[in-house]
C-alpha cells in the first residue's frame, strides 16, 4: 500500500486563489479592493480581474496601518484607483454609477 504525506508549504495566498477564482468563474461585475495587510496576497490577480472587465482599487499607502498588500497591489500594475478608507465605498459607488452612465471617479 502506498503512503501519502502531507508536506506544508507555508499558508497559501487566499485572497490571491479568492480572486483568480472570481476572474475565471463569476460572469457579473467585479470590483476587487485590497487594503492593509501583511505580504502581497492579491496582486498577482489583480491583472486578471481587470482583463476580464473589473476594477481594481487600492488603499492609499499612507492610510495603511500595514502597507504590504496595497505596496504590492499598486506595484503589479493593475490597480484602476487609490483610495483611503474612508473614500473606498463612494468609489465603488462612483464606478457603478459609470457603469450606468454617470461619472467614474470620487473627487
Amino acid at each position: 500500500m502506498g503512503k501519502f504525506w502531507l508536506t506544508p508549504h507555508g499558508w497559501p495566498d487566499v485572497i490571491t486563489v479568492f480572486l483568480r477564482s472570481l476572474a475565471r468563474h463569476w460572469r457579473g461585475k467585479l470590483i476587487a479592493v485590497i487594503v492593509s495587510g501583511f505580504d502581497g496576497d492579491g496582486a498577482e490577480a489583480l491583472c486578471e480581474i481587470r482583463a476580464v472587465g473589473g476594477t481594481t482599487i487600492a488603499q492609499r499607502l499612507d492610510t495603511a496601518k500595514q502597507p504590504d498588500m496595497p505596496e504590492s497591489a499598486i506595484a503589479s500594475g493593475c490597480i484602476d484607483f487609490i483610495v483611503s478608507p474612508e473614500d473606498i465605498g463612494r468609489q465603488i459607488l462612483a464606478i457603478l454609477q459609470r457603469d450606468a452612465g454617470g461619472a467614474d471617479a470620487v473627487e
